[in-house]
């Protein structure tokens, strides 16, 4: 319980309570029903999903990976809806097996996960250093494209790449 009342605690237990105000009423009680059920909600995050350590996050690489998120999601985006509008449509959809840099465990599920919304591509599983991708052309430099992703994203934690 005395993780609740750290830098860390009350950082995730003000998140939970914006996004309680945001989604609900604003009156007394449901305001009070907030406090206290974010409340449980940061303490059980803090037990599932411990803080990464003091001053481990990047936040000059969170921004840089934001920026390359959204630029390369609308390079994305637009790829698709011309290879799909053209005709006839200019796909060769595939499974590939490309390396990632990203370690097995959390952070391989959460580049998975953010990866996983870029259009065109869909990364699957992956044992080890290999992860296979679903995508739309198998012809497209999608290693080079998705080892970029991983060294922006790994940059964001300072984290060392696999293999």
């Amino acid at each position: 319980m005395g993780k609740l009342f750290s830098a860390h605690g009350a950082a995730r237990w003000l998140s939970f309570f914006a996004g309680w105000v945001i989604l609900g009423r604003i009156g007394a009680i449901d305001l009070a029903a907030g406090l206290v059920i974010s409340a449980l909600a940061t303490v059980l995050s803090l037990h599932l999903l411990p803080t990464v350590g003091p001053n481990r996050l990047n936040p000059r690489a969170m921004l840089a990976y934001a920026a390359r998120f959204f630029a390369g999601s609308l390079r994305a985006g637009w790829d698709v809806a011309w290879r799909v509008a053209a005709r006839p449509p200019r796909v060769n959809p595939g499974v590939l097996e490309v390396p990632c840099a990203v370690p097995q465990g959390l952070a391989r599920d959460a580049f998975r996960a953010l990866a996983s919304l870029q259009p065109g591509t869909l990364p699957l599983t992956g044992q080890g250093p290999e992860l296979q991708v679903h995508c739309l052309d198998i012809t497209a430099p999608v290693a080079a494209a998705l080892d970029a992703d991983a060294t922006a994203f790994l940059a964001m934690a300072d984290t060392p790449r696999h293999g």
